[in-house]
């Protein structure tokens, strides 16, 4: 049904089902009104890229229209517009990128005077105590086994030293657990670091997946498109630069 409408319209016109009077007050829409949106007409609108996004700009006060562009695209005036449109976007392109900038400038001097994380605490108090009498029972024992042994007591000597061999493991589990606290202190202290493109804060060396879900992500992909146009236009308004400049030396 929607697709049959459509067809009328585009055959009738939009206003083929008003009455008369309604048609002198209906005003159809082409695409060089300024109620239409001429940066969705050559190219996208920045208004699209953002949506949901910590960057979202909102809804664009202008129409979109797919009917509209494809009457663009077709229209002799097509070419002459398109300077006109394109440097339009640009320059609202180019305020989103300014904009964009100085919040990088402040994130990267905001991560730049960030004090370096404190080394982790030592071993707390309480390990360290009982580390110290596990270390005082082991040379106590070892002792006692080196009497034994130049006694001849080798079954006495041998019993002790499998109680050495016990305190070891004790020593040895308490020294890891130790380890492993530090090491999850240290985790828990990420680097942080920026995009240029898009200006978001990331973590250093993460996880590949995270960092494929950023350049992936809607506010990525849009900033670099905006950024990818304005280098675009610029080049292109060189090469025109350039071409007019050479016309000129011909015809002097």
């Amino acid at each position: 049904m929607d697709a049959q409408r459509a067809l009328l319209d585009e055959l009738m016109g939009a206003a083929r089902n008003l009455t008369e009077e309604e048609k002198k007050e209906y005003k159809e829409i082409k695409w060089d009104d300024k109620e239409v949106c001429p940066f969705y007409m050559v190219r996208f609108c920045p208004h699209d890229l953002f949506v949901n996004t910590r960057s979202d700009l909102g809804p664009c006060p202008r129409i979109h229209d797919q009917k509209l562009k494809e009457s663009f695209e077709k229209s002799p005036r097509h070419d002459a517009y398109v300077p006109k449109f394109e440097a339009e976007l640009a320059q609202f392109c180019e305020k989103l990128v300014m904009d964009l900038d100085r919040r990088v400038r402040r994130g990267r001097e905001r991560l730049s005077q960030e004090v370096e994380p404190a080394p982790p605490p030592p071993i707390s108090a309480e390990k360290s105590e009982q580390l110290s009498v596990l270390e005082e029972k082991i040379k106590n024992l070892l002792e006692q086994v080196e009497t034994l042994g130049e006694a001849g007591k080798v079954d006495e000597a041998e019993a002790l030293m499998r109680k050495v061999e016990i305190l070891n493991v004790e020593k040895t589990t308490l020294t890891q657990q130790s380890q492993n606290d530090k090491v999850l202190m240290m985790a828990q202290e990420k680097k942080m670091a920026l995009c240029e493109i898009c200006g978001s804060f990331l973590v250093a060396n993460d996880a590949a997946e995270r960092t494929q879900s950023h350049i992936s992500g809607k506010q990525h992909i849009g900033y670099g498109m905006v950024r990818d146009f304005i280098t675009e236009y610029k080049v292109c308004q060189l090469f025109i630069v350039d071409l007019l400049f050479q016309n000129l030396c011909i015809h002097f």
